[in-house]
C-alpha cells in the first residue's frame, strides 16, 4: 500500500530575517547559500514594497491546500465513525428516548461526529505559527526594511538558517 503523506510541503519550516539595508540582506542571502548550504530557490530576498510578498512567504499554497483537504477528510470521517459508534452504544444501553428513536439518534450523533471532526481538522491545519512571521515581515517591508526568507526542509536546516541570520538581522522569526 502506498505511504500516506500527511505533510505535502517540500519545505515546511520558514525563517525570516529583517535587515535595515539592502547590503546586509544580500550578505545574509549569500551567507545562507555559501555557508548554510541552502539552494537559491530556498532563499528569497524581499525588498521594501515587494508586490509578490505572499508568494514568497507561502510558496507552497497548493501543497497546503492538499494537506488541509486531507485532514478535513480524515478527521471528518473519523468523527462520523466515532459518532456512529457512540450512537450504537447509546441506542443499546442508553436512555429510553435514544432507544425509541434509533434512526434519529444515529443521524444526530453522526452529524455531531462529522462536525467535531471538521472543527478538529480546522484547528489542526490553521497554522497560527505562520502569522507572526508573515505580519512582522510585511510590517518591516512597509517600514522600508529588507527581509530574507528561508524555506527549510527540516528542523536542522531551520536552526542553521536562524544561526546564520541572527548576527546581522534586526530580528529573526521562524515557524514551528
Amino acid at each position: 500500500m502506498k505511504d500516506m503523506k500527511m505533510n505535502y510541503e517540500k519545505r515546511p519550516h520558514t525563517v525570516a530575517g529583517i535587515f535595515e539595508t539592502e547590503d546586509q540582506a544580500k550578505q545574509a542571502e549569500e551567507s545562507l547559500i555559501d555557508q548554510g548550504q541552502f539552494h537559491s530557490e530556498e532563499v528569497q530576498l524581499l525588498k521594501p514594497g515587494d508586490t509578490h510578498m505572499q508568494d514568497r512567504l507561502e510558496p507552497e499554497t497548493k501543497a497546503i491546500g492538499k494537506e488541509l483537504f486531507l485532514w478535513h477528510y480524515i478527521l471528518g470521517a473519523a468523527g462520523l465513525v466515532g459518532g456512529l459508534i457512540i450512537a450504537a452504544i447509546v441506542t443499546t444501553v442508553g436512555p429510553t428516548f435514544t432507544q425509541s428513536s434509533p434512526m434519529l439518534t444515529y443521524l444526530v450523533l453522526a452529524m455531531f461526529g462529522v462536525f467535531f471532526g471538521m472543527i478538529a481538522a480546522g484547528a489542526f491545519t490553521v497554522r497560527p505559527d505562520h502569522d507572526p512571521l508573515i505580519n512582522e515581515t510585511m510590517e518591516a517591508t512597509r517600514d522600508n526594511k529588507w527581509a530574507v526568507i528561508v524555506q527549510a526542509r527540516d528542523r536542522d536546516s531551520q536552526q542553521r538558517a536562524r544561526q546564520l541570520l541572527s548576527p546581522s538581522a534586526i530580528s529573526v522569526i521562524d515557524t514551528l
